[in-house]
């Protein structure tokens, strides 16, 4: 699930820091999308710009899966994790270059800024839509700078054809974004 444009592990310092938590503030994002209790896939968890708070948003019941296709990313989200004592809350998995490899079902998806970097993205929004619950929630967020509106249209039309449903288009600084759900 990846091409040539995956952010490198040294530029792990770019997606995680007190400027991006600025711009992109998970408690403002999250707020009213993450439950207590509820089990949350990060797809493309980088440094774990969003899964520490996620999984305090999820609280002590409720779990996060970091997923990505680096293990050195992953290993800074368990350095996280356990300076933040919830390293129990966050199961870190390396997913493979063409398939997710998880099959546990989750109740909310998040792919931000990351679907542009997948060499597959149809086959992964189709992963994504396997992977959740009935009803669950998958928020498909797009960089603005690096993806053209053209582009960020399409996957969200791919989305609809796999079944996901538009339920709100949201504004994120500098970026596309819309929470899509999964209705059978």
């Amino acid at each position: 699930m990846t091409n040539e444009h995956v952010c490198p592990l040294h530029m792990a310092g770019l997606l995680d820091n007190w400027v991006r938590r600025l711009i992109h503030n998970p408690k403002k994002i999250f707020h009213d999308l993450i439950k207590k209790g509820q089990s949350v896939l990060d797809l493309g968890c980088g440094p774990g710009t969003f899964t520490i708070d996620l999984a305090k948003m999820t609280g002590e019941k409720g779990k996060v899966f970091a997923v990505d296709l680096q293990k050195g990313m992953l290993d800074l989200v368990e350095k996280k994790a356990d300076k933040f004592k919830i390293k129990d809350r966050i199961i870190v998995h390396q997913c493979g270059k063409d398939e997710l490899g998880l099959t546990e079902p989750v109740d909310f998806a998040l792919a931000f800024y990351m679907l542009h970097e997948s060499g597959a993205p149809e086959s992964l929004l189709k992963d994504i839509f396997n992977i959740l619950k009935p009803e669950g929630k998958f928020f498909l967020v797009e960089p603005k700078m690096h993806i053209k509106k053209e582009v960020y249209l399409e996957a969200v039309e791919n989305a609809k054809k796999i079944g996901f449903h538009v339920e709100s288009n949201r504004k994120i600084t500098a970026s596309w974004a819309v929470v899509l759900k999964k209705v059978i």
